[in-house]
């Protein structure tokens, strides 16, 4: 472009004459030349000289080159150089000269200090790739994953300040015309792509932050949910009768859960903020606390066990002592070993019920829709005799539990009720129990 301008300003200069030797513009000369001097003039004005140059793109330079060497042209048509408007036009024309060649040299600057724009906003793009903001994690989690969390989180802040840096280092000098179409087409980046990585570095930083906060929040928020159970479950008397909540299976298996989830939250809490080195107080009382709780009610449990024991018998009837023992000892039922028998009802109750069943053999739709169904159907009374009584069980775990059983004997029935001998009804379990408290 330096060395085109300067070709352009010899043919200028060599197009002159003296006054005495040309004719004279006439009217309609005039008009072309003041004309001429316009177009330079509006060329001149439309150099934009501040930030980044146009004068970057070679599409603009080869357009300048061109535009200027129209004007040469032009100016070569009128010798008159004694004329005041060929004179004014030449002046202008020169102007233009000046003016180009110092956005030519601003330009040069400009891609000097800039360097290959379009290879650095490769660069920053693949930066935000390679190293994204890592998502929220989600309690509980472990000490390696809050040190593998923390790692990318690092470098994510990281490569968004220093791709902000660079992306506000090349805005106010690059000249980064909008285009269709997208880097990942082909296609070139532009001003609007280099905006979006503004913002996108900004938002990273931003979001490295709001991450961990939120991870922090609901990590406190969901360990204090866990302790306003932790404080207000199984505060029963172990030694009253809801000794149960220390001993049933169940029970014993949902405290577990809840001090071991507790502690899980308490914990992830713990790691998450000495690995930021923030504030772990709140998270590290409520671990003590649920420490605490969990011993209590492990204690709980033993003073259960050791209170736990059989009802007072109700009745001393030897038959039906070998009515339960015949029960206990049935195959079918594997029972398994057991301990004590106490009858838990003075006596043998009578009872009787009826149940129906109906089978459906025939079905019916009149015109108007109505449906009619006929059928069997078949009544069952059912009579029986029963006691109940409660007895230890050993479990295949090695522990005894009390367990309490319905006898029942039918006098009539169904087709497949067992008549005429002791059977089990309902048997439910119990609380554990110690052999010593047999």
């Amino acid at each position: 472009m330096r060395k085109t301008v300067m070709c352009l300003l010899m043919l200028v200069g060599m197009a002159g004459a003296s006054g005495a030797e040309v004719a004279p513009l006439v009217s309609g000369q005039k008009v072309q030349v003041k004309k001429l001097a316009r177009d330079i003039a509006n060329v001149r004005a439309s150099i934009v000289t501040t930030g980044p140059s146009t004068f970057q793109a070679p599409q603009n330079v080869t357009k300048n080159q061109k535009r200027f060497q129209q004007f040469t042209e032009a100016l070569n048509r009128y010798p008159q150089l004694d004329d005041p408007l060929v004179q004014a036009a030449r002046a202008e024309y020169f102007k233009l000269q000046e003016a180009l060649k110092v956005e030519f040299t601003r330009a040069n600057e400009q891609i000097k200090e800039l360097g290959d724009v379009q290879a650095r906003m490769s660069l920053l793009k693949q930066n935000f790739e390679q190293y994204p903001v890592p998502k929220i994690m989600k309690a509980p989690f472990d000490k390696k994953a809050v040190a593998e969390w923390l790692e990318k989180a690092s470098a994510a802040r990281t490569v968004g300040e220093h791709n902000l840096k660079e992306a506000n280092a090349i805005a106010p000098l690059a000249y980064l015309p909008n285009n269709p179409g997208t880097p990942d087409s082909g296609a070139l980046f532009d001003a609007n792509d280099l905006k979006a990585m503004q913002q996108n570095a900004i938002m990273m930083q931003k979001q490295v932050q709001e991450n961990y906060q939120t991870m922090s929040s609901t990590t406190i928020n969901k360990l204090q949910q866990k302790m306003d159970q932790v404080k207000s479950r199984w505060q029963d008397d172990p030694m009253g009768d809801k000794k149960w909540v220390f001993l049933k299976a169940d029970q014993v298996a949902q405290a577990e859960e809840l001090f071991s989830s507790s502690k899980a939250l308490a914990q992830s809490s713990i790691y998450l903020e000495q690995a930021l080195k923030q504030d772990h107080s709140v998270a590290s009382k409520a671990l003590d606390l649920i420490n605490q709780a969990q011993q209590k009610y492990q204690d709980n449990a033993k003073i259960a066990l050791n209170a736990s024991k059989l009802p007072e018998a109700q009745s001393e009837d030897y038959q039906r002592f070998e009515f339960a023992e015949d029960i206990l000892e049935k195959p079918r039922y594997e029972f398994g070993e057991y301990g004590p028998i106490i009858l838990t009802t003075k006596d043998i109750i009578e009872r009787e019920s009826k149940s129906s069943n109906i089978d459906i053999d025939k079905v019916d739709v009149a015109s108007n829709g109505d449906i009619k169904m006929s059928g069997t159907e078949t009544t069952w009374t059912y009579r029986w005799q029963e006691f109940k009584f409660v007895t230890p069980l050993k479990a295949p775990d090695g522990k005894w539990y009390i367990w309490w059983i319905t006898a029942k004997k039918y006098s009539s029935g169904s087709s497949i009720t067992p008549l005429g001998e002791w059977v089990s009804g309902e048997a439910t379990q119990g609380n554990p129990i110690l052999p010593s408290n047999f």
